[in-house]
C-alpha cells in the first residue's frame, strides 16, 4: 500500500486541511467503503487504534470493528433519522479510545468529493496540543511567568515539579497559579486545562504536512 498525494482533489484537499487543522484525522470513503483520501492525522491513527484492510478502514479492537461496521454501513444507505449520531468509541488498551464519528455526504457534494460517500473523523484525546505561551498571554493577559505555569499546570505537572523546572520556590508558582485561575475565570486544574485544550484548535499541527492529504493507492 502506498500513499500518493494528489493536486487534482482540490475540494477534497481542503475538507480534510479543515479536519487536520481542528486537530483531528479524516478519512473520505467510498460507496464501498474504501478509503479513497485521508489527512496526515488520519494516518497516524493506522496502526494505531485504526488499521486497513485492503483499502476498507477498520478498528484493531474487535468489539470496536464490530461497532464500526455496523455503523458504517447504516451510514451508506439513506438514513431513517437524518439527524441520528453515528459515533464509535475505538478501544486502545491500556491507552485512551480514539473517537470516530460518520459523516454521510450529501448526493450533491458528492461529485466534488471524488464521488466519497461518508466522512470519517477521528479524533486521539492524547493528541492534545498546547498553544504558545504568547498566545495565553494575549488572550488572557498573562505575564510570561504564569503563561509558562499554566502550561505546566495543563500539562499535569504538580506545582513543585513546575518550579524546579522554572528554577524559582513552590511558593512563587503557587502564587502565579492563583493568578492563572483568576485571569482564565478556571477554578482549578480540570477547567483550565478544558479552556487552553479549546484555545489550542486555533493554532496549526505540529508538523507541516499535516495539512498534505493523501490518495489511497495499491502498487
Amino acid at each position: 500500500m502506498s500513499w500518493i498525494w494528489t493536486e487534482r482533489s482540490t475540494v477534497s484537499t481542503c475538507v480534510l486541511n479543515v479536519i487536520g487543522c481542528l486537530q483531528c484525522g479524516g478519512f473520505l470513503l467510498g460507496h464501498d467503503r474504501q478509503v479513497l483520501f485521508l489527512n496526515t492525522i488520519a494516518s497516524y491513527c493506522l496502526g494505531d487504534g485504526l488499521t486497513l484492510r485492503g483499502k476498507r478502514l477498520a478498528a484493531m479492537d474487535r468489539e470496536s470493528d464490530v461497532r464500526l461496521q455496523s455503523l458504517i454501513g447504516l451510514a451508506l444507505y439513506p438514513p431513517q433519522r437524518p439527524n441520528e449520531l453515528l459515533s464509535v468509541v475505538v478501544r486502545r488498551c491500556p491507552r485512551l479510545p480514539l473517537m470516530v464519528r460518520i459523516l454521510r455526504l450529501e448526493e450533491n457534494a458528492r461529485p466534488a468529493l471524488n464521488s466519497a460517500r461518508l466522512l470519517l473523523v477521528s479524533y486521539d484525546p492524547e493528541n492534545c496540543q498546547v498553544p504558545p505561551p504568547e498566545m495565553l498571554t494575549d488572550m488572557f493577559g498573562l505575564t510570561p511567568a504564569e503563561a509558562s505555569v499554566a502550561i505546566g499546570i495543563v500539562g499535569g505537572k504538580q506545582l513543585a515539579e513546575i518550579a524546579a523546572d522554572r528554577g524559582v520556590k513552590t511558593e512563587t508558582v503557587r502564587a502565579h497559579s492563583k493568578t492563572v485561575f483568576a485571569k482564565t475565570r478556571t477554578r482549578g486544574q480540570a477547567e483550565l486545562a478544558a479552556l487552553v485544550t479549546r484555545v489550542a484548535f486555533l493554532i496549526p499541527p505540529h508538523d507541516a504536512e499535516d495539512a498534505s492529504v493523501a490518495q489511497a493507492g495499491g502498487r
